[in-house]
């Protein structure tokens, strides 16, 4: 069997993010689910600074958990409409059929590659509240 290299998600834009669960459970999501539509305890930083800034509002022993999660959720990424900008239009750039586990207990945050979704660039279904509009992603 000859031995030969795969390479896994090679077109498309690639970008890093750092990852939060402010929730009280762990959150798996798939190979290729849009992170903008994942679980809203999901929190997505563009750079490891506010990421590390998010980290120490949860722990700050002057706020209510209820006020730490609302700190560092100001610090997060926006998920809105940002063609071009992870997580809008970008999936875990991970082999088709993996998934990622996302722990409310990781500190400092998750670090993962994340890449554009290719095709149609349409994802729909995935939540109740989405506009009809927003399954496009250019």
């Amino acid at each position: 069997m000859p031995a030969t290299d795969h390479v896994l998600n090679s077109q498309g834009a690639k970008a890093t993010l750092y990852v939060l669960n402010v929730g009280d459970r762990a959150i798996q999501i798939g190979s290729h689910i849009h992170l903008a539509d994942v679980n809203e305890d999901l929190l997505f930083f563009t750079d490891r600074n506010a990421a590390d800034h998010a980290e120490a509002a949860l722990t700050d022993p002057q706020l209510s958990r209820p006020q730490q999660i609302a700190a560092a959720r100001r610090l997060a990424h926006d998920r809105s409409k940002t063609p071009g900008q992870a997580p809008w239009g970008y999936r875990l750039d991970v082999a088709p059929g993996d998934s990622k586990r996302f722990s409310p207990e990781n500190s400092p945050s998750d670090k993962i590659d994340v890449v554009e979704i290719g095709g149609r660039r349409r994802v729909p279904g995935l939540r109740k509240d989405k506009q009809s509009g927003d399954v496009d992603l250019d």
